[in-house]
């Protein structure tokens, strides 16, 4: 994918880590039968190359595309979100130090951002942000694609992230992605 970029870190066992949090999340979603189900069909080798993963990521979101509706499988999706080693949590404490420093006023926080490159933008009283590169490990490989199924994990982690920034409870939608063949990520935060 042209707009990749590999993490700094990158889990020595991130195929494990992948495996765990979507049993977890289609436990917690659907059921534990479906969820030992759709992992007996699904296998992912420890070390894998980025070619495997990326037909891996495809094999998945087209099973859970044939199995569930689309609001099933993006919570799904939603809750298999990584936190990259901390870096969740580290992200939210700068970010929110940087809102609380700007008195918790969305616009000046935006604009700061900006002034950093963030190209971040308040339209209807919803924040939409946009991420120019994409650094999913298991995408390194991947080919374009019309779905979001996968994607759908970085609304999970933007809701997460946004969350404890604001702590407030917010909806992040996804419009499009570099997955998709645009330039970049555009996401939508709404505040409940």
């Amino acid at each position: 994918m042209e707009k990749f970029s590999m993490p700094k870190q990158v889990s020595a066992i991130l195929e494990l880590d992948e495996m765990m949090r979507l049993k977890h999340s289609l436990e917690t979603t659907v059921s534990k039968e479906e969820a030992d189900k759709i992992m007996s069909e699904l296998f992912l080798p420890l070390n894998s190359a980025p070619e495997e993963r990326a037909e891996w990521v495809d094999k998945l979101s087209a099973l859970l595309e044939s199995r569930f509706d689309e609001n099933t499988v993006r919570d799904i999706r939603e809750k298999c979100y990584c936190n990259e080693n901390g870096r969740l949590e580290d992200t939210a404490k700068y970010l929110k130090d940087l809102y609380i420093s700007h008195n918790k006023n969305l616009h000046s926080f935006v604009n700061a951002l900006n002034e950093n490159g963030a190209c971040w933008y308040i339209k209807d009283n919803q924040l939409y942000t946009k991420m120019f590169a994409c650094e999913c490990p298991m995408l390194e490989k991947a080919k374009n694609t019309n779905s979001l199924t996968w994607c759908h994990c970085t609304a999970g982690y933007n809701k997460k992230l946004f969350e404890m920034v604001f702590e407030s409870p917010v909806d992040v939608e996804i419009i499009h992605s570099i997955r998709q063949g645009f330039d970049f990520c555009l996401l939508k935060v709404t505040f409940k």
